[in-house]
């Protein structure tokens, strides 16, 4: 008798915990987004935040992190709670490459539309062509600076080997050395290139509609949240979900964003939400594997992957929503 007391208790205690668990709310959390308020591949985050997406879907994000980029964004996306994050696929790539358990489970957008090449307005150079036995400012070797050279390089028929790619330390240090004339041309994130007032003190010779498919971010997971499929499945369907209200109601995404983008003025953010939608540059999730290719070709011109890689191991397209699948 006391056995079976005993039993009935323990089974009411667990039977107690369960309904507990199942009736406690759902944890707020944040996830991590790569530069999140100097790039505007973020913007979904910002918008089905404010929107109230990720609620309806059943997943409570209520903020965003900005991650400093490559490597270090990635590490962060694993040591979070979450288990999930928007980082460069080539520090994605790389990462799996050197055996991290994670996947690719998203492509967030779709090409280096974020950025501008530009020349000082006097130069004599007027297109990416032009550049072949010129000099480009990076901010360091294996950066996204020289990877959108080299893949600008090669959309235009160049050997981005006749390109000097000469590595100046930051972004400051490129705009420095392309203003004394010590380069004849460099890349900089579209955002900054307005809050500088940029449009008249440099020229523009590849802008957003004419550059290169190389995608600068992809939602990645951690295998951890990859055994809770209902949850990724959340998050990956609201964020579909801002992606559409961004392409279908661009001026009031470009509202929302406003602050994030600040001190930005507000027509600024609303001409560039305007430009990258033209551009196709949000991706509603679907694993592009050519982008990914494009993404490891240059990898591997840049010094970031020594060998070939399999991408199809690299990727998990089964939690994206099932027309996104294919």
């Amino acid at each position: 008798m006391l056995q079976h007391k005993n039993s009935f208790i323990a089974a009411l205690a667990v039977c107690s915990a369960w309904c507990a668990a199942a009736a406690a709310p759902a944890m707020a959390e944040d996830l991590l987004v790569t530069q999140y308020k100097n790039d505007p591949s973020g913007a979904p985050y910002g918008v089905a935040i404010e929107k109230g997406f990720f609620k309806q879907a059943g997943v409570d994000i209520t903020g965003v992190i900005s991650g400093e980029g490559g490597g270090t964004s990635v590490r962060a996306v694993i040591a979070s709670s979450l288990g999930y994050g928007e980082t460069s696929p080539a520090a994605a790539i790389a990462a799996i490459a050197q055996g991290q358990d994670i996947k690719i489970v998203a492509i967030g957008s779709r090409s280096l539309a974020d950025n501008v090449i530009i020349v000082m307005p006097d130069s004599p150079i007027k297109s990416v062509q032009d550049l072949k036995g010129k000099k480009f400012a990076i901010s360091n070797p294996k950066s996204l600076g020289e990877m959108t050279i080299v893949a600008a390089a090669e959309k235009v028929g160049v050997n981005p080997a006749d390109i000097q790619r000469v590595a100046l330390g930051n972004l400051s240090g490129a705009l420095t050395a392309l203003e004394n004339h010590v380069v004849d041309a460099t890349s900089i994130p579209g955002i900054l290139f307005m809050m500088r007032g940029a449009e008249t003190k440099y020229r523009v010779i590849m802008g957003p509609k004419e550059l290169p498919l190389l995608p600068p971010a992809a939602g990645i997971a951690t295998s951890a949240l990859m055994k809770n499929p209902q949850k990724l499945r959340a998050l990956l369907a609201a964020r579909r979900q801002a992606v559409q209200f961004i392409e279908q109601h661009t001026a009031d995404a470009g509202k929302i964003l406003a602050n994030v983008y600040a001190p930005l003025p507000a027509k600024d953010v609303d001409t560039m939400m305007h430009d990258l939608v033209a551009a196709k540059f949000y991706s509603e999730g679907r694993i592009e594997m050519p982008l990914l290719q494009t993404t490891a070709h240059v990898m591997k011109v840049v010094g970031m992957l020594e060998n070939d890689v399999d991408l199809t191991k690299m990727v998990d397209s089964s939690f994206l929503p099932a027309d996104l699948q294919k």
